[in-house]
Formats: structure tokens, C-alpha cells, sequence
């Protein structure tokens, strides 16, 4: 089958990588600012290359000069981070250096001495700042696909630039409609690849500028959806897409899939199953809640300089969210220049993909945690400041403090579903599992982002600054499962969070049981999942 800008590793990427392993991108914003680095060089390197030849192609001259403008766009913007905070951006930036310059740098070009300097200092780039692969654009067209899940997004609302009812002014082209269409059906998801592949298909038929083989691309499109009909169970539809094809060209590769269909039985149109907590999950992300009876007079937000000596002379701001369990916004925790200084703390450290316990309590890398992340001590005077701050509002001794979690949501980054306790498989170096959460919002989201609590009907959307605080366990010490909470897909922006977990030892004289248990208050949530 023939692919207008291929689906392996060409001359180019062969040239990068030699089989060194490179850092993820597409978790992080944060990351991605690193991938537009990259191009900046690779922007640069290769205008220097093409006019050492004193000969070119229209077609690379022309090429360059687009890429210029579309990056003049990007490193133009006020702040970068926001600029590849938005989902079409962060895959546009990724499918250029996975695959688009592969089509500009091929063998005819790289033939002499000019060609060995480029490489160099190709090789030389991708080891300083690393380089994205194809599962770097997989994990972008994956997080397209998680937006447009949980969010209803449709195809062609996100290919005209339309998010939500925002024109953000970023149409996909036909190429970059297929490619997604392309990966998504290599990932098995069948029906949003014939989504993709449909608006491909008309983008290409609607084009204003003419392509040297359309008829050849539009084949390409329809043995796509062929075989994502088959793969649905609609073979009379995939068998009509392939004699439109083979009516036009009797000799083209369509043939030998249509045999290798033959071969086959179609699959089954399946309605997707989704686990018992979506429905309300996709509503939270939403900003949606299921109505509910309020007992009892409405939570009102309070000045409280009561709590430690500390919030005299400025009270803390607090939003009681949900009442049993409490659930606590405070607000203007943090200051703009904290968190310049938390980040210059972070830039010290290495940032990692976020991963999750798995069986045994072995750390697995998910999708259903895609970011990245890294640890803080409180060394720092900012780090100071905070631990002083946590447990003045908390009440805890920060012997039991974990050390702070950073983390940064890249291109669709969420976090399912889940609980901050362990409850099994405590970790060694701490008396305990986790009694509390304080999760700080270090930067505000365009779209997206929610902290949901799917047991207790409660969305929050980030505030930077603000900080939010539960107990994850009972007093009596057992497990909260009504604390359920997760972290909602970015669609635009960058989220930034700072997660402080606090363990249950030494802390019996500052958050004491009851003379009764009072796990009883969760068993009723105990199966709703």
C-alpha cells in the first residue's frame, strides 16, 4: 500500500537515531518546549546545508520557507508553553520531526561532504536534546482521540481548529487528517480512524491547491477505510471502496488487499464498553454535575485566621467544596514568584513520565497516567515555605510528608480515576498510608484539567495559586473510597500541579480517632467504581 508520507523510519530518522533511546515529549508541555528547540536547530541547520549545495529543488526551498513561518508562528507567542498546550499544535509540531522532515532529507540530497556536516550535527542535536520516534506521534493522535472521547469532540470541529466552540485558527491539511486517520487504525481504534480518514478525504477533495497524484492519495484514503469498514463489520461497504479503486487502476495495491479480506472473516461492530465510572467521569471533565438534594444550609466560602498564628494578619481563603468528606479549596496559597521559584527548583531535576502502582506495587508506565513528573525536598527556602504552610492548615507533622510531587500534563494528559492511598503494599520508609492530600495548582488551564471526585458528584477547576486538601483515609484509619478522584484530559494549556502526600504515623495526637469507627460512612461506595 502506498503512503503519501510513509509510516516507517526513513532516511532521515534512520540518520538521527542508531538505536539511542530518547526522553518522552509528548506527556509534557514542559517537554515539548524542548521539541521546538529542536526544530529551531534542525530549521537551521538544514537553510545552512541547502545553501552550501547552491542547488535546490522549488520543492525544498518552498518546504523550508513553510516550516519557517509555521514555527515563526509558534516561537512568536508570549508564552510557548500555551502556545503547544493546544492539542493540534502539540501534534503538528510532533509529526513534522517524526515524519515530515523525513521527506525534505533523503538519500539525493546527502551525497557529499555538506551531507557528513549535516549529519554531524544532527547526530550531535539528538543527543544533546533528544528526538521524538513514532511512539511519540502515536501518543499525540492518542491523546486527540482521548480529547474527542471525553469531551465529544467532533472530527471536523478539531480539523477546522474548532475546540469546544473556539476557532483557534489551526486547520489541519489533508495529510495531517489522514496520518491521524492511519494511527488510529494501527491502534485497533477503527471507528475514529474512519472518523479521520472521511475528513481526509474531503479536505483533499476541497483543496485549492492542486496535488501532482490526488487521484493516487484518494485511493490511498479509501483503501484505509476499506479495510476500517471490514474491521467494523461492514465488508460489503469495504469491498465497494476497493472497486472504486481498482476501477480507476486495475494494477494498484488494493488488489492484494482485497484477496487478503477474502481470507478473513470481518469483524464485529462492537459497541465500545466502558467501565462503570465514564459516564460520570466524561460529565465531571465536562463541567457537568447529576442533580442532587442539598441537606442542610449551602457551603459558603470564609476568611480563617483562627487556625495557626501564621494566618493572622492574612487569613486564609477557603472554599469548602464537599462537606463528609471535607474537601477544601484555599485559595492565593501561592504567589506568581513562588512558583517561578518552584520551577527553578524543578529545572534542577530530572523530569520523568509519571507512572502508576501495578501488581505488587511495581511502578507500571499507562495511559491512564500520562504526564510527566519529578520530586522536591524541602530544602529550598520556597520548599520551606511550603512545608511551614502544610502544616500549619493541615495540622500534621511533616515528618509523614512525602516529598513534593511535581508534574506537567502534556497533549491530552489525564489521570484516571483512582485513590491516593495505598491500602496495600505501603511503601517501607514511611509508618502508614496516606492520610491526606494536598495537591497545589501551579498554573491556570485554558480548557480542561478538571480535578474531578466521581463518588461525590464535584468538579474543580485549576486556579493557580490555589491549593486543594482532603483525607484520604477515616479517622479510624481505613480507607475513604469516596476520595475516588482523577485528573481530567488538557485540552488547551498546560496544567502544572504540586502534590504533597502526607502518612498516617505520628499523626495520632493531631488527628485522633473516634471512641466508635467511622469507616461505615464509605461502605455504601465501597462497589460503585
Amino acid at each position: 500500500m502506498s503512503h503519501p508520507h510513509g509510516l516507517f523510519l526513513g532516511i532521515f530518522l534512520l540518520l538521527i537515531w542508531g538505536g539511542a533511546v530518547n526522553g518522552e515529549f509528548y506527556s509534557s508541555v514542559d517537554s515539548m518546549q524542548d521539541l521546538a528547540q529542536v526544530e529551531q536547530e534542525l530549521l537551521n541547520a538544514t537553510r545552512s546545508y541547502v545553501e552550501a549545495q547552491q542547488k535546490q529543488l522549488d520543492f525544498y526551498r518552498r518546504y523550508v520557507d513553510q516550516i519557517k513561518r509555521e514555527h515563526e508562528v509558534a516561537m512568536g507567542q508570549l508564552r510557548l508553553d500555551e502556545y503547544l498546550g493546544h492539542p493540534l499544535h502539540a501534534f503538528r509540531l510532533i509529526k513534522r520531526l517524526v515524519q515530515d522532515w523525513d521527506e525534505l532529507i533523503f538519500e539525493s540530497i546527502l551525497e557529499n561532504k555538506p551531507r557528513e556536516d549535516f549529519r554531524g550535527f544532527v547526530e550531535v542535536l539528538s543527543t544533546e536534546l533528544g528526538y521524538p520516534d513514532q511512539s511519540e506521534l502515536q501518543g499525540a493522535i492518542k491523546g486527540l482521540a482521548r480529547l474527542q472521547k471525553v469531551y465529544n469532540l467532533t472530527t471536523t470541529d478539531l480539523a477546522d481548529g474548532v475546540i469546544n466552540g473556539y476557532n483557534y485558527d489551526s486547520e489541519l491539511q489533508w495529510r495531517e487528517a489522514f496520518e491521524i486517520g492511519v494511527q488510529l487504525f494501527d491502534l485497533g481504534e477503527y471507528q475514529r480512524s474512519l472518523e479521520w480518514l472521511q475528513v481526509a478525504f474531503v479536505l483533499l477533495r476541497n483543496s485549492p491547491l492542486e496535488e501532482k497524484d490526488e487521484n493516487g492519495y484518494l485511493a490511498d484514503i479509501r483503501e484505509y477505510a476499506a479495510m476500517a469498514n471490514f474491521e467494523l463489520g461492514n465488508p460489503k461497504r469495504a469491498d465497494r471502496l476497493l472497486k472504486q479503486i481498482l476501477e480507476l487502476e486495475p494494477i494498484h495495491s488494493a488488489q492484494q488487499t482485497r484477496k487478503y479480506l477474502e481470507s478473513r472473516e470481518p469483524g464485529k461492530n462492537e459497541k465500545e464498553k466502558n467501565p462503570s465510572w465514564f459516564a460520570n467521569y466524561t460529565r465531571l471533565c465536562q463541567g457537568r454535575r447529576l442533580p442532587e438534594e442539598r441537606n442542610g444550609n449551602p457551603l459558603k466560602c470564609y476568611l480563617d485566621g483562627k487556625r495557626h498564628s501564621y494566618f493572622t494578619l492574612a487569613p486564609l481563603q477557603v472554599e469548602p467544596v464537599h462537606q463528609d468528606p471535607d474537601i477544601n479549596v484555599y485559595h492565593g496559597m501561592l504567589n506568581s514568584k513562588q512558583i517561578s521559584s518552584i520551577f527553578v527548583e524543578v529545572d534542577k531535576e530530572e523530569m520523568v513520565r509519571s507512572a502508576v502502582s501495578g501488581e505488587g506495587g511495581k511502578r507500571t508506565v499507562r495511559d491512564l497516567r500520562v504526564s510527566q513528573q519529578t520530586w522536591l525536598n524541602y530544602t529550598a527556602p520556597v520548599m520551606q515555605s511550603i512545608s511551614r504552610m502544610i502544616q500549619f492548615v493541615s495540622g500534621f507533622d511533616m515528618a509523614g510528608a512525602e516529598l513534593m510531587q511535581v508534574a506537567n500534563y502534556g497533549v491530552g494528559g489525564q489521570y484516571e480515576p483512582h485513590p491516593d492511598y495505598f491500602e496495600f503494599n505501603l511503601p517501607e520508609n514511611f509508618e502508614g498510608d496516606r492520610i491526606s492530600t494536598s495537591m497545589f495548582y501551579l498554573s491556570n488551564v485554558e480548557q480542561g484539567g478538571y480535578t474531578v471526585f466521581t463518588k461525590l458528584n464535584l468538579f474543580l477547576p485549576p486556579v493557580k495559586g490555589a491549593m486543594v486538601m482532603w483525607h484520604n483515609l477515616h479517622r479510624s484509619l481505613d480507607v475513604d473510597v469516596r476520595t475516588l478522584h482523577a485528573g481530567c484530559p488538557v485540552i488547551v494549556g498546560s496544567k502544572r500541579i504540586g502534590n504533597i502526600w502526607m502518612h498516617s504515623g505520628f499523626q495520632e495526637f493531631r488527628r485522633p480517632c473516634n471512641l466508635t469507627s467511622d469507616s461505615y460512612k464509605s461502605v455504601a461506595y465501597q462497589s460503585a467504581e
